[in-house]
């Protein structure tokens, strides 16, 4: 599982570099996967701050502009969505009682309020913030703030086009593929390092990849708490539940231990590739300020 987590992060590594070759800029192999990596070792800890964390590191050594780097991290996001969106699709298809189950259990378990108490929550900020832009639009617009804010959105958009410059379109899709096979991998292997989950399917791995996939969506350090609970909940749909160890003996939890078995791995490929990935930017920096 660690080696096809680590395979993912090394492709959109190599995937990132044909969208900055698109853009008109080059980045060595070594480093464009150290920026990665820095970005997910960076996502343990803030949530989503990965993003700024890999274009900032890959902006000290290539010195490539950080907006037009964004631009195309915006790109694998929209692609990474598809896919994602796809592969429910494709889960529904094949899988549609056990959808329809977790759906119902999630609905079951979900405190009634919560959702529209977060829903008010998010359309007062939205009003307030809008009655501040009316009256404080003319300022912004005289600001340095303002024109920087305009030239940070003309590169991000410069980075989104560059998808229409991609040359080698093979290599791009070849690692887009690569990457997702990699997530199904990661998590199907680990079925068989416990009884209660080794008759599973490939259909039940897809299952699970999408619930993943969610999970991992929710802006949590590392997906901790979001991806447990929500893999475990699919694993209670699959059959796989609590499991009592004779008379007097303490419940197991198999639906608990697969996703931690499974996030343990992926936090310490992310760990491992993180500090060498730190290691390799730092040195590649210090190169450049010698050879300069």
């Amino acid at each position: 599982s660690m080696i096809f987590g680590g395979w993912a992060i090394i492709n959109r590594g190599l995937r990132w570099i044909v969208l900055i070759n698109a853009l008109g800029y080059s980045s060595t192999k070594l480093n464009s996967v150290a920026a990665v990596s820095v970005g997910y070792f960076t996502n343990m800890f803030i949530p989503r701050a990965g993003e700024i964390a890999r274009c900032t590191s890959l902006n000290q050594t290539e010195k490539i502009p950080v907006d037009k780097l964004f631009g195309t991290i915006i790109i694998e996001r929209v692609i990474d969505f598809i896919f994602l969106f796809s592969l429910i699709f494709l889960t529904i298809i094949l899988k549609f009682n056990d959808i329809f189950k977790f759906y119902t259990t999630l609905q079951n378990q979900q405190n009634g309020g919560a959702g529209s108490n977060k829903l008010l929550l998010l359309l007062l900020i939205v009003f307030i913030s809008g009655v501040l832009f009316f009256f404080l639009k003319k300022w912004l617009k005289n600001s340095k703030f303002y024109e920087k804010v305009l030239a940070f959105i003309e590169g991000l958009k410069e980075g989104f086009k560059s998808i229409k410059n991609i040359k080698r379109k093979s290599i791009f899709w070849f690692h887009t593929f690569s990457i997702w096979i990699m997530y199904f991998l990661m998590t199907y292997v680990c079925f068989s390092c416990m009884k209660e989950t080794s008759h599973l399917t490939a259909g039940d791995g897809l299952f699970l990849l999408v619930l993943g996939g969610i999970g991992m969506v929710i802006p949590t350090p590392g997906g901790i708490g979001s991806y447990h609970a929500i893999v475990m909940i699919g694993l209670s749909v699959l059959g796989v539940g609590t499991v009592y160890l004779g008379e007097g003996g303490d419940p197991t939890n198999p639906a608990l231990i697969f996703p931690t078995v499974v996030h343990v791995a992926q936090t310490l490929v992310a760990i491992i590739m993180g500090s060498i990935g730190l290691l390799i930017l730092f040195l590649s920096k210090k190169e450049n300020n010698v050879a300069s």
